[in-house]
């Protein structure tokens, strides 16, 4: 997910920020649709001011972008209350990113502690119900006379109470859901109440997406889908971390790996893969420092003489022999790298684990035949 996301030149509480593609599609659309309901706004919650001079021009659509923007603002902040109540946890964020439906906190790892996923969880709405009451005191202090910054105070003010009350419904993986999730665990064990929730989630998404068909409106359509389709992955992932819990890194991992030269020729690479039937090699230079990985697609087209250092990408992460499995699979969701080094934190390369490896073993493990190939 996310893998078109542009990254900005910056960070937040040294949390990186991304752009997804669909954010861009879907900013100017949210700033048209505002630009066309700013006199239903006004109208609707008995604004002091007077629509018609918000009006004219190309007024509105500035208002419109101007109020779009605020709102992903918030919906960041909002964001950003999670990864501080989960760094609280021991947790980091690796990325907050928007896109089309908002944005989404990546984590290296929800908390285990008991409890600890419905406060970080619940930590979202409450942001934005602060940035609504903000709002809602700023609106006190705003002269009439600047229609304008009222009106997008107002709005941005508004979309934070429906942006925490929408995250409090209880389905997967919006907040509302891990919060649900979190309390049933301290009653069950994790995989039933991961269970229970993702029914609970996918009756609500049919009930979304059904309100959504009858009342025209793409924005629900489109939440329902996205909380059926990810209800499923969730689920999906918390059988494979049961089932990996009790596995360590050392036991899927390919062996033996070793690392080449960085002045090997391409076609003395091709030949060795075609050998050891592997697609991916780390490279090392002449005082046998790692430089970086090399695979089949990086030298597709390379003339054979060429010296496979000039076409290694980076070094995948690297995973300790004794962590659990299970980790593994978490380090695998949240990179697009589809192989990973198993080494100690000082020691050679002990090994590699591709998703082949770790699917064939989740296929084992729930008793299905493996797939063939690699």
């Amino acid at each position: 997910m996310f893998k078109h996301a542009l990254r900005l030149p910056f960070r937040l509480l040294g949390i990186p920020l991304y752009l997804d593609l669909t954010f861009l599609l879907i900013l100017p659309l949210l700033a048209w649709l505002i630009a066309r309901q700013i006199a239903p706004f006004v109208a609707l919650f008995n604004l002091p001011i007077t629509p018609g001079a918000l009006n004219e021009g190309i007024l509105p659509y500035a208002l419109g972008l101007a109020a779009a923007l605020a709102l992903f603002i918030s919906v960041v902040i909002h964001e950003l209350g999670h990864a501080i109540v989960a760094r609280r946890y021991g947790v980091n964020t690796e990325r907050i990113t928007l896109w089309l439906l908002g944005g989404m906190a990546q984590f290296k790892k929800m908390p285990t502690q008991r409890g600890a996923e419905a406060v970080v969880a619940i930590a979202g709405p409450i942001t934005s119900g602060l940035l609504a009451a903000l709002g809602a005191l700023l609106l006190l202090v705003l002269p009439e006379q600047w229609p304008a910054l009222y009106f997008v105070v107002a709005y941005t003010t508004f979309m934070n109470v429906a942006l925490a009350l929408f995250n409090l419904i209880p389905a997967l993986p919006l907040d509302g859901g891990r919060v649900l999730r979190s309390l049933l665990a301290m009653r069950l064990p994790r995989m039933r109440a991961t269970q229970i929730a993702a029914t609970v989630s996918r009756v609500l998404a049919i009930a979304l997406g059904v309100v959504g068909i009858f009342s025209l409106n793409i924005f629900l359509i489109l939440i329902a889908l996205f909380i059926y389709i990810a209800v499923a992955a969730e689920a999906r992932f918390e059988l494979a971390d049961e089932l990996l819990s009790d596995l360590r890194v050392h036991e899927l991992m390919s062996t033996p790996v070793v690392s080449l030269p960085a002045t090997l020729s391409v076609g003395d690479l091709l030949a060795k893969m075609l050998r050891d039937a592997r697609h991916a090699y780390p490279v090392h230079d002449d005082s046998g420092q790692l430089r970086g990985m090399i695979t089949l697609q990086n030298v597709q087209g390379a003339p054979p003489d060429a010296p496979i250092g000039d076409y290694l990408t980076e070094l995948p992460e690297r995973i300790d022999p004794d962590a659990s499995a299970a980790d593994l699979l978490e380090m695998m969701g949240r990179q697009d790298e589809p192989r990973v080094l198993v080494m100690p934190e000082k020691g050679p390369v002990l090994g590699i684990i591709t998703r082949t490896d770790l699917y064939r073993a989740l296929q084992l493990l729930t008793g299905r035949t493996p797939a063939p190939g690699h």
